[in-house]
């Protein structure tokens, strides 16, 4: 993973705190975390997986580890539980790298989707278009994932 990705996602997940109205000295230890990985100059995937420290400033300890696991796997249990407190909608679209919270739910309210499969039915009229902050080129990127992540659920289930 690049810093880019792990830094959306860090902000996503200040995002998605301050929703929940969690302590505001979290929301903002995410914020800061996600500027300072976007300012360094060398990878932090690079140094989690080397086991070297982050050289990333003001990290607490459980931010290094959740930053850490999510450089070396790709993916973050915590972040994954925040993504399921939302609706299946905006659950799904959280979970395409590139899409945070606003646009979930934007996307939600202005198509009234209030399922995945209702999304990517909208998706595929081309009624996704309409929303605000969505081109082509994201509405091609929205309907790719969720149709991977239909694949996954039915390869899940035969197995």
């Amino acid at each position: 993973m690049e810093n880019r990705e792990i830094a959306a996602i860090l902000f996503n997940i200040s995002e998605l705190l301050k929703r929940d109205q969690a302590n505001v000295y979290r929301v903002r230890a995410y914020r800061r975390a996600a500027r300072n990985l976007l300012r360094a100059r060398h990878s932090v995937a690079m140094q989690a997986r080397q086991g070297k420290p982050l050289g990333i400033p003001q990290l607490g300890k459980s931010l290094t580890e959740k930053i850490s696991t999510l450089a070396t796997t790709g993916r973050l249990p915590f972040y994954e539980e925040l993504c399921a407190q939302q609706t299946p909608v905006q659950e799904a679209i959280l979970l395409l790298p590139g899409f945070g919270p606003k646009l979930a739910e934007r996307i939600e309210r202005d198509l009234n989707a209030h399922t995945p499969d209702a999304l990517l039915r909208a998706a595929a009229n081309g009624s996704l278009r309409k929303v605000w902050g969505i081109g082509p080129r994201r509405a091609a990127r929205i309907v790719q994932g969720l149709r991977q992540s239909n694949e996954q659920v039915y390869q899940q289930r035969l197995f």
